[in-house]
C-alpha cells in the first residue's frame, strides 16, 4: 500500500504536478500566457485518444518547436499504482523534465481494476505503444526510438504486453471481449522501473508484510490460478545463445555501479536443453532502487536473470538511497539549452534514464 501513500503523503508535489499539467501551453498556442509558457521549452497535447476505452488517452509533452520529421527520442510511459489507481497529471514534472530534456514523452492511462482485470491492461498498453508507432511522427518524434517504460505495476503491464505482442499465450481475460490485440513490432527499448515481474513471488513478499489481504494485485490477475500466465518472469524461455548479447544502453551509468557489487555483470549459463527458437523481445534496461520496500530491489534483479536465460540484450541498474516512487516523482523542473550538458543537474537516475532514452 507504500505505493499510493507514497503520493498521498507528496501534497506539496501534488500541488506542484497539478500547477505544472494545467500551466504547459497546448501545441500550437501562441498567444498570451500561453506563448510565455511556451518559452518554457515544452508544450502539452492533452488527452489524445489511442483506443476506444475512456481512460484509453495520452497526454504528450513536446519540447517546444519540434516539427514532423525531427526525429526526437520518445518515451512512451505507463503509470503504476497497484492495478486500481494513477492519473497522467501526477507524473508532468517528470514528463516536463524530460521534454526539456529533448524527448517526447506520451504519459499513458488506461482501465483500471475493478472495471478491468490486468489482461485487459496489458492489451491497452499494447493499443498504445502501436498507436505511438504510428502517430509520434506527427508530433516530431522517430518510431524508431520509441522506448516504453513502466514504473511499478506498469512495468508488468508493458513486459506482458510485450510478450503478447510477441506472441505468447494469453490467458482469457473476464472483462475484455475483444479480440486481443495483433501486432508483433517492437520498441527500441523497454524500460522497466522498480518493477512486479513475477506475480507470485510478489504476492508472497506482500503476504510477509501482512497487505497481500488488502492489495488489489491478485484480484486484477482473476486470483492465484492465473499469476504464472501473468508474470513476465515465469513465461521467458531458456534460449541457446550462439553470442552474448549487447548490453543496451550507453557506458559508465551510475546505477552501474551497485549493480556490479552486486555481482550482475556476470553473464548467465544456458542449459543443455535451452531452446533455440526464435524470441522477438526488445532489449531491456532494469532500474530498482536498494530502499524501495514497496517492490524489493531483488524483484528486478530476478527478471534479469530470466532475461539474461532468454536471451535478451538486458541491463540491471541499481541506485542505493532510491525508494519506490522517487523514480518517477522525484524530478526537478530544470532543464533546456541553458542547463549543463548531459543532464547534470538531475538526481543520478534521472540522469541516467534521459541518456538511455536518447541512446
Amino acid at each position: 500500500m507504500d505505493e499510493i501513500s507514497g503520493l498521498v503523503v507528496k501534497v506539496p508535489y501534488g500541488y506542484r504536478a497539478i500547477r505544472t499539467h494545467r500551466k504547459l501551453p497546448r501545441r500550437g498556442e501562441r498567444d498570451g500566457a500561453a506563448a510565455s509558457a511556451a518559452r518554457d521549452g515544452v508544450t502539452l497535447s492533452r488527452k489524445v485518444r489511442y483506443d476506444e476505452g475512456e481512460r484509453c488517452v495520452m497526454d504528450i509533452y513536446v519540447p517546444d518547436g519540434l516539427v514532423a520529421g525531427a526525429n526526437a527520442p520518445v518515451s512512451l510511459f505507463v503509470h503504476g499504482g497497484v492495478w486500481a489507481s494513477g492519473e497522467a497529471w501526477q507524473f508532468s514534472p517528470m514528463a516536463t523534465a524530460l521534454a526539456k530534456e529533448g524527448v517526447i514523452c506520451c504519459v499513458v492511462t488506461y482501465s483500471l481494476f475493478p472495471r478491468a482485470d490486468a489482461i485487459q491492461m496489458w492489451d491497452e498498453v499494447s493499443r498504445a505503444l502501436s498507436w505511438t508507432l504510428d502517430n509520434i511522427g506527427e508530433y516530431g518524434g522517430d518510431a524508431n526510438r520509441v522506448s516504453i517504460v513502466g514504473h511499478s505495476a506498469g512495468a508488468q503491464l508493458c513486459a506482458r504486453a510485450l510478450l503478447q505482442r510477441a506472441g505468447v499465450q494469453n490467458v482469457k481475460s473476464t472483462t475484455n471481449k475483444r479480440k486481443w490485440h495483433a501486432d508483433a513490432r517492437m520498441p527500441r527499448k523497454f524500460i522497466g522501473i522498480a518493477g512486479v515481474y513475477d506475480v507470485g513471488y510478489h504476492y508472497d513478499y506482500e503476504d510477509s508484510r501482512g497487505v497481500a489481504i488488502v492489495s488489489t494485485m491478485a484480484r486484477a490477475m482473476n486470483g492465484a490460478e492465473n499469476f504464472d500466465v501473468c508474470s513476465p518472469a515465469q513465461l521467458m524461455p531458456q534460449r541457446s545463445k550462439t553470442a552474448e548479447p549487447a548490453i543496451p544502453g550507453p557506458t559508465d551509468l551510475v546505477g552501474d555501479s551497485m549493480s556490479k557489487m552486486a555481482g550482475f555483470h556476470r553473464r548467465s549459463v544456458i542449459a543443455a536443453d535451452a531452446s533455440t527458437d526464435a524470441f522477438n523481445f526488445p532489449p531491456t534496461v532494469l532500474m530498482a532502487g536498494c530502499a524501495d520496500i514497496t517492490v524489493p530491489w531483488h524483484e528486478s534483479a530476478d527478471f534479469y536473470w530470466r532475461l539474461q536465460d532468454a536471451g535478451v540484450s538486458s541491463r540491471l541498474l541499481l541506485y542505493l538511497k532510491e525508494g519506490h516512487v522517487d523514480f518517477v516523482l522525484n524530478w526537478n523542473e530544470k532543464g533546456g539549452a541553458k542547463m549543463p550538458a548531459e543532464a547534470d543537474h538531475l538526481e543520478p537516475y534521472a540522469r541516467d534514464f534521459v541518456r538511455v532514452l536518447k541512446d
